[in-house]
Formats: structure tokens, C-alpha cells, sequence
């Protein structure tokens, strides 16, 4: 019953992600939790956004735009996994 430990061995939701977004094998793992995952991302976008904009209105008004494009993204994603949860969980309770 290897075959079987191996597949318990391989669920992650972030295989499913990669699968499904990318069409791909999710390499590695990434271990961090969602909020560190975060911040890493956007530590050096920071970075770059205080060297370009060093006012802080200016700072300010570009973190906002960005900020805003991410909640819309996040919005969107949110919509289309609720309908992927939704399809699969019809498929799986046969209809």
C-alpha cells in the first residue's frame, strides 16, 4: 500500500494550487504561514516603492493604487475558489 502513502505524502493544498493555476508540479513547499508569506512578498516592493516615491504623500498615494489592484485580485481569486470548491464538491457528492 506504498502507492497510497504516497499519495497522502504528496496532499497539499499548494500542489492543488500550482496544479490548477499553472497547469504544473508545485516544486517545493513553502513552509511560511500565509501572513509571513505576505510580508515577505511585500518587503521588497516596499523597498522599491520608498527609493522611487521618498515623500510620503507620494508613498502613500502609490502604496494605496497598489494596495487597492491587490484587494481586487484578492476579491476575484476569493470568487473564482468559491466556485472551484463549489464544482468539486458537487463532483464529489455525484452531481
Amino acid at each position: 500500500m506504498s502507492y497510497i502513502d504516497d499519495i497522502f505524502a504528496r496532499l497539499d493544498i499548494q500542489h492543488l494550487r500550482e496544479f490548477l493555476l499553472h497547469g504544473v508540479e508545485c516544486v517545493e513547499i513553502n513552509p511560511l504561514g500565509y501572513k509571513q508569506r505576505l510580508q515577505e512578498a511585500w518587503e521588497p516592493v516596499s523597498a522599491v516603492l520608498r527609493s522611487r516615491f521618498p515623500e510620503p504623500e507620494e508613498y502613500e498615494k502609490i502604496t494605496d493604487e497598489v494596495q487597492h489592484y491587490a484587494s481586487v485580485t484578492e476579491d476575484v481569486s476569493m470568487e473564482i475558489g468559491l466556485k472551484c470548491g463549489a464544482i468539486l464538491a458537487a463532483q464529489l457528492l455525484g452531481g
